[in-house]
């Protein structure tokens, strides 16, 4: 089902390692934050780390099939098991984080925003 529309294109595996670069941070930060956008929209865990799995997946079916040397920053080197290692190590790292940063029942969150460069503040406060 992939492959249609790719009917002359070949699956191409990537030559790449487990190294923490850039591109296995963005799959890492990309998923995690992936995950939260999907959760914080009201879907469940499950559907949020399904979907956020899926993009991943689907990011490496791209750069599988699609070769960059023909169709530039669209394109990608093959599929990388470790990219998707990657996207699922952000995904757990997230639903972790989602579940175990909690209010407490007897406890009020503040959240605060500044845009003097960023800034993002979460306060704890007992009552």
């Amino acid at each position: 089902i992939t492959t249609i529309g790719f009917s002359k294109t070949e699956w191409r595996w990537a030559t790449d390692t487990n190294e923490f670069t850039m591109d296995k941070k963005a799959h890492f930060l990309g998923s995690a934050g992936a995950y939260f956008f999907f959760r914080h929209k009201n879907y469940t865990e499950e559907e949020s780390m399904l979907y956020s799995f899926y993009l991943g997946l689907g990011k490496e079916i791209v750069d599988a099939l699609v070769p960059w040397e023909k169709y530039g920053k669209w394109g990608g080197d093959g599929f990388s098991k470790y990219d998707l290692t990657y996207d699922l190590t952000g995904i757990v790292l997230a639903y972790t984080l989602d579940k175990l940063w909690k209010p407490k029942e007897n406890s009020k969150w503040e959240r605060g925003f500044s845009n003097g460069r960023f800034s993002l503040s979460y306060r704890l406060h007992s009552k």
